[in-house]
């Protein structure tokens, strides 16, 4: 295939090898996301109804807002058929910068500026690693959170910083009876869908995750958008840390761990194939709040902190095969005849 060739199919295609397109489950679409987070609601209010009560409502969508911004940015990385490790370390690093140099420089402004900063470096390290040097995503990623962890404990001490005022005020408050968190996430979900989905930049994603080497001979600079994508990324951790450090208000060197699995089993629940290509940011948000609702669920039930992760990983490995299942070759098979294309 000629590059000219290649340009011209690039918006429109996604090849998987052989000529042959991926298939999507059907499930894998957004009705489906809500269908299921509709029934975990449901079913939650049958066995424990105390976990959809109003108070226990209001104390789970900041939680569920600020793990969909970074879920969404993890499912920005998937969708360039990578992942990223490097998710605790940022949320850490912005929650600890925003709180203690705005504490003693009294200058909120700055330390968002510094925190956006420190992830558009963090980004673009780890978008160079993974493009020009070929690393895999999961070592690179998983060294730059290490770096990350050990940044923030050299810089707070180890001593948890109050958070300013104004970011605590606004994490913890509601516009129209909906925390504010939930706000930004939306907002950021329907600038994420339109920037992936009707943007040349989001088709040039969705091409170098699909299959790199057709970008490539199409003349994208897949380099470049391998780049963009971790920034982006990194971008939305650090918004997602600054809201947890507003939200518990003395964010520890350890704020960000527990968002790592979660985050990955939203985009996988959402419907984004870790395997690249489109994903469903819509989805990923969703999940998100199917996730933030299972937690409190298993932990409305008496069940200790740890069972959360057996749950979680039991999701995302639940959430992958079924994303692996050949849904039209098994229906073809239920019913002989059928036309399913």
């Amino acid at each position: 295939m000629s590059a000219l060739h290649a340009q011209q199919a690039l918006p429109d295609t996604e090849p998987t090898g052989a000529g042959q397109r991926r298939w999507t489950p059907t499930w894998n679409g957004t009705t489906s996301v809500i269908a299921i987070t509709v029934a975990l609601f449901g079913f939650s209010w049958l066995i424990a109804p105390g976990s959809v009560s109003g108070s226990a409502i209001d104390s789970l969508l900041p939680f569920a807002g600020i793990l969909a911004i970074a879920a969404i940015g993890q499912t920005i990385v998937v969708m360039l058929k990578g992942i990223d490790l490097s998710l605790p370390g940022m949320m850490t690093m912005a929650a600890l910068v925003s709180s203690q140099y705005a504490q003693d420089h009294g200058s909120i402004l700055t330390a968002l500026l510094i925190v956006a900063l420190i992830a558009v470096v963090v980004g673009l390290v780890n978008g160079i690693v993974v493009s020009a040097f070929s690393v895999t995503p999961l070592v690179a990623t998983l060294a730059v959170n290490a770096i990350l962890m050990g940044a923030a404990l050299a810089y707070s001490g180890g001593t948890p910083t109050r958070a300013p005022q104004s970011v605590s005020d606004f994490a913890l408050e509601k516009t129209i009876g909906i925390s504010n968190t939930v706000w930004l996430a939306i907002a950021l979900m329907l600038v994420t869908v339109f920037a992936t989905g009707r943007t040349a930049w989001g088709r040039r994603v969705v091409a170098v995750g699909s299959n790199e080497r057709t970008a490539h001979a199409a003349g994208v600079r897949t380099a470049r958008i391998k780049i963009s994508g971790y920034v982006a990324a990194a971008l939305c951790y650090s918004g997602a840390g600054v809201l947890l450090a507003g939200y518990v208000s003395t964010p520890n060197t350890n704020a960000g761990t527990s968002y790592l699995l979660p985050a990955i089993a939203a985009v996988v629940v959402g419907g984004t194939a870790l395997t690249g290509g489109r994903g469903n940011i819509i989805g990923t948000a969703v999940g998100a709040l199917f996730l933030s609702q299972l937690t409190q669920l298993v932990l409305s039930l008496g069940a200790p902190s740890s069972t959360q992760f057996l749950v979680q990983a039991v999701v995302i490995a639940v959430a992958v095969g079924a994303q692996q299942l050949d849904l039209r070759h098994i229906l073809h098979r239920l019913i002989p005849g059928k036309d399913l294309s």
